[in-house]
């Protein structure tokens, strides 16, 4: 009788703990990963794809003072791919375009610190020796030395302004660059712009591409968009040593069921709505979005009790557009974000 009493208490308690942490668990907070994306190192000229030497060096030595978890863009990936989460907050680094600057001012310090690094890479221009980009001589010492490379296409295109048929055949040229002078295609992708559609990512599923990078600001959890994975971009304006700081130790603002659907808006003053699946514990959400060109808050209509419904101030100007949301929950600050290409 006792052994029949103490097997059934268990059942019944493991039963308890199962339903518990079944409705509890989702609304804990996922650290996330902050991804960061650099164009150019140095070069004053271009101060909007341009991070200057001091701030760079202010990123890494930041970075390796406070011994911050560092992933290559590849373990996001699998993690993402086998469905787990991401429980310990960490960062990634990558660049875009392969200017001669990465080459001779960045990677030489990653390299030195033995910190990865990925380089997304439009082949076109590479083909061409554009002065001031890498070659693919040293594009392959790059791989060689411990570099990681990723897909850009093969001229930067503007993917969604641009038809099926010339977006395929974009990549394809790409390939057969990737194949001839570096012997691989890179399994990850990175949009050019940040742009992308439904339409663009059927294509890349098309071509057994299993996840993409856009250039919206936000934290990389198991909830997101494969396809749509943020990255903070950083330039001279947006990367100063407070901000950087800020966004390193900031956790994502997991959301679900986010409307539109598509990326590429014909709307200019689209209806926003999500779901928050984090408890926020009746802490303030604020939103902000470049409206009419300026960065404004914007009002914020509660549905439900976890849907949120955005009412834009104004109307998007055509271009990219995006939306940044952040609260601060338990003394850390969550951060959602997201880019549209209105047309």
């Amino acid at each position: 009788m006792k052994y029949f009493f103490l097997t059934n208490f268990r059942k019944i308690h493991f039963l308890f703990l199962l339903i518990f942490f079944s409705y509890i668990l989702p609304a804990l907070s996922e650290p996330g990963v902050s991804i960061f994306m650099y164009h150019r190192f140095g070069e004053d000229k271009y101060p909007s794809t341009n991070v200057t030497e001091k701030q760079f060096l202010s990123h890494i030595n930041y970075v390796l003072d406070n011994k911050i978890k560092i992933l290559e863009l590849e373990e996001i990936i699998m993690t993402l791919n086998e469905n787990k989460k991401f429980h310990e907050k960490a960062i990634a680094f990558s660049v875009d375009d392969a200017y001669s600057s990465f080459y001779n001012i960045a990677w030489p310090v990653f390299r030195k610190n033995n910190i990865p690094v990925t380089l997304f890479i439009s082949t076109d221009i590479i083909d061409k020796k554009t002065k001031g980009y890498m070659t693919w001589t040293e594009i392959k010492k790059f791989v060689d030395e411990g570099g990681s490379v990723g897909q850009h296409t093969s001229t930067h295109l503007h993917m969604p302004l641009n038809s099926a048929l010339v977006i395929k055949n974009d990549i394809l040229d790409s390939h057969k660059s990737w194949i001839k002078n570096i012997g691989f295609i890179p399994k990850l992708f990175a949009y050019p712009y940040g742009e992308t559609s439904n339409e663009v990512i059927k294509i890349l599923k098309e071509f057994d591409i299993s996840n993409a990078f856009g250039q919206h600001s936000g934290i990389v959890s198991s909830y997101d968009n494969k396809y749509y994975l943020p990255r903070f971009s950083l330039n001279e304006k947006f990367g100063e040593k407070d901000r950087f700081e800020f966004a390193v130790n900031a956790y994502s603002l997991d959301v679900e069921n986010f409307l539109p659907t598509d990326m590429f808006l014909i709307d200019d003053k689209p209806s926003i709505e999500f779901s928050i699946i984090q408890n926020l514990k009746d802490n303030s959400l604020d939103c902000f979005s470049n409206t009419d060109g300026k960065w404004d808050k914007q009002e914020i209509i509660n549905i439900k009790k976890d849907r949120v419904r955005i009412k834009l101030n104004n109307s998007y100007l055509s271009g990219r557009a995006r939306l940044n949301c952040t609260v601060k929950v338990d003394q850390k600050w969550h951060w959602f974000g997201y880019q549209f290409l209105v047309k």
